[in-house]
């Protein structure tokens, strides 16, 4: 993409917003979701569980970037977003083909996406905030919360995890073809570029202390919810071996499966967000 030529040096307060979100980048990183995959130690239903779970995530994700699409009033967010919208489209398909890989019907993914199937509550919470942050947040929020973030560690994530999903080739009802592995593949790949536009971008539209404050934020909160939807979702599936697992069923609420699924640890400052500014968010100001 041109774009990648027109890269500037980072501000100081980049720096700091990495730093910011350091935790909650490595939570994602070394979460049990994450070492499950790499080490082929999730079940083939727990796979089919987080794949029909985020599926309809997946779905609406061009949907968010065609919201923030509306805040653009430069050529260069609005080249990246318009292409970005295209490029989803096509992945949200190679998702369907990877749950298909996996056992799953089409009709059973389509399901959650369109309302006829049960969503796990925490999984619908990652989809309930980047609907709020690309129609109520500013265009520096929006891009920063869904095309850095979230497709930052996406792509960091599928890096890790490309090998241990290919070792489920073989396994009963997994079909390992070109297809099933399309969607990981290319996420280990395209999302390299991606978040560094998208860091441009958010750049660009950055004006003043405090929206460098509620940028920082929006990435944090989408790390955060990414880690929950990820974890709920495929133990959610994991059989009933002990008391307070559970499996899903479709007359089960979301709510009463989000008061089954137990704590889910994450670093400790994660739960000290107080009203205001906290002591890091502070320092850029200063």
């Amino acid at each position: 993409m041109g774009a990648m030529k027109e890269l500037s040096p980072h501000p100081r307060w980049v720096t700091d917003m990495e730093i910011f979100v350091k935790p909650y980048r490595e939570a994602l990183i070394g979460s049990d979701w994450t070492r499950g995959i790499m080490n082929s130690t999730l079940t083939v239903e727990e796979m089919r569980g987080w794949i029909l779970q985020i599926y309809p995530f997946i779905h609406t994700f061009p949907k968010f970037l065609a919201e923030a699409l509306t805040k653009v009033d430069d050529d260069y967010s609005r080249s990246f977003l318009i292409d970005n919208i295209r490029v989803e489209k096509a992945h949200a398909e190679h998702w369907v083909w990877m749950g298909m890989g996996f056992g799953l019907s089409k009709e059973e993914m389509l399901g959650l996406a369109n309302g006829t199937k049960p969503i796990l509550q925490d999984v619908q919470s990652l989809t309930d905030w980047l609907w709020y942050i690309n129609t109520k947040g500013s265009l520096a929020e929006a891009v920063a919360a869904t095309s850095f973030a979230i497709e930052g560690i996406t792509g960091e994530l599928s890096k890790l995890i490309i090998d241990g999903f290919e070792a489920y080739r073989g396994r009963d009802g997994v079909d390992m073809g070109p297809k099933t592995y399309k969607w990981m593949r290319e996420h280990a790949k395209y999302d390299d570029e991606h978040p560094i536009i998208a860091l441009e971008i958010v750049k660009r539209y950055v004006n003043s202390p405090k929206s460098k404050i509620l940028v920082m934020n929006a990435v944090k909160r989408s790390m955060q919810l990414l880690y929950t939807a990820l974890d709920v979702s495929y133990r959610a599936y994991t059989p009933a071996r002990n008391a307070g697992t559970y499996a899903v069923s479709d007359n089960k609420r979301a709510g009463d499966r989000r008061n089954d699924s137990g704590n889910i640890e994450f670093p400790e400052r994660r739960f000290r967000e107080r009203r205001g500014l906290s002591e890091r968010a502070r320092s850029i100001v200063r």
